[in-house]
């Protein structure tokens, strides 16, 4: 199966959005550059989610996050940082 590929400039693709996203749910693959290099590519949605990992709602509200502790450090790695750029 031959994939069609697009190329297409940020500012052309900003202006024409409509257009490439209908080129990709049609099966292209649209490039996106940005001054002449590729940065980005656009794809279709294949109907393939096993590939993906499941999206969760989450469990726990976003400030319980701040009373997670480290990852088992025996030092702060933030302060072990500092103190090293401190003594260049």
């Amino acid at each position: 199966m031959s994939i069609m590929i697009e190329k297409v400039s940020t500012a052309t693709l900003k202006q024409q959005l409509c257009h490439y996203l209908g080129l990709a749910r049609q099966g292209k693959e649209v490039l996106i550059t940005s001054h002449k290099r590729i940065v980005a590519r656009l794809l279709g949605e294949d109907g393939q989610s096993s590939a993906r990992l499941p999206l969760r709602e989450p469990t726990k509200p976003l400030s319980s996050l701040k009373d997670i502790g480290g990852f088992g450090f025996k030092v702060d790695p933030l302060k072990e940082i500092e103190k090293e750029r401190s003594e260049r």
